[in-house]
C-alpha cells in the first residue's frame, strides 16, 4: 500500500494514503498542498493542533472546496466548519460501524486519549489500513492480516521511568515531572505497539511506527 509521511510527532502529524486519503492534517499548507489535487478524503482523529492545523485547513477550505473530512468527533466538526469547511462535506461517524463510502470502506475505533479521539480502519482497493494514533491502550481494538499499520510508539517505558526519578532526584519543575507522569496516560509504549503488531500482524503486513518521542524513545544501553 502507497504511503506518504510527511510528519509525525509532537510538532505535527500527517499521513497520506494512495494519494487519496489524508490521515491528519497538523502540518503547514506548504507541507501538504502538492498532494491536494488528488486527495478525495480527509480523516481528522481529534481537536488538537498537531492533527487539526486551524491555518492549513482555512487554506484547504479556499482552494479545495470539493474534498471531504472524516471524523467522530463533534468538536472536530465545530473546528472544521470554523475553519470554512462546508458541513454538507463532513462524514460523523459512530464508532464501531462500519460504513462504505464508494471507493473506500470505514470503521471508527474510539481511543484512550484526554480528548475524543478515534482510530481509523479502511480498505481501498482490496487492501485495509489501520491508523493509530494518542492513546493509552489498543487493547479494545483487532485488525487482524491488515496490509498496512500506521500505529504509535511513543516512548520506551525503562527510559520514561528513568527521566522521572532523574526529575524528583533532580528537583526538576512541576510541570515537566506533570508531562513525563501524563505520557502514558495519553500515548502508547513501544512495548504496546509491538505487542499489538504481534498479535494482529500477517505474513505479509507492513508496519511503520509513528510519534516515536525523541526523549523517551532512545534504547536503552
Amino acid at each position: 500500500m502507497k504511503y506518504n509521511i510527511i510528519s509525525s510527532s509532537s510538532k505535527g502529524n500527517c499521513i497520506v494514503v494512495e494519494d487519496f486519503l489524508v490521515l491528519d492534517v497538523g502540518v503547514s499548507y506548504s507541507k501538504i498542498k502538492q498532494y491536494l489535487t488528488k486527495v478525495k478524503l480527509i480523516f481528522i482523529s481529534h481537536i488538537h493542533q498537531d492533527h487539526l492545523l486551524p491555518n492549513t485547513i482555512k487554506k484547504i477550505a479556499y482552494n479545495y472546496p470539493t474534498i471531504k473530512f472524516l471524523t467522530g468527533s463533534n468538536i472536530v466538526v465545530e473546528k472544521l466548519v470554523e475553519c470554512g469547511i462546508n458541513k454538507k462535506n463532513i462524514y460523523v461517524l459512530k464508532s464501531g460501524k462500519k460504513y462504505d463510502l464508494g471507493l473506500l470502506k470505514v470503521k471508527l475505533e474510539e481511543l484512550h486519549h484526554d480528548t475524543t479521539n478515534y482510530a481509523l480502519k479502511w480498505e481501498l482497493n482490496g487492501k485495509k489500513g489501520v491508523y493509530i494514533i494518542d492513546t493509552a491502550s489498543v487493547d479494545h481494538i483487532k485488525a487482524k492480516n491488515y496490509d498496512l499499520y500506521l500505529i504509535e510508539s511513543n516512548y520506551n517505558e525503562e527510559l520514561l521511568n528513568q527521566h522521572i526519578q532523574e526529575c524528583i532526584d533532580n528537583g526538576d519543575n512541576e510541570n515537566k515531572l506533570y508531562y513525563l507522569h501524563r505520557v502514558p496516560r495519553v500515548h502508547l509504549s513501544d512495548t504496546q505497539c509491538n505487542d499489538f503488531l504481534i498479535e494482529n500482524m500477517g505474513s505479509n503486513s507492513e508496519y511503520i511506527k509513528l510519534h516515536q518521542s525523541s526523549y523517551n524513545y532512545k534504547e536503552i544501553d
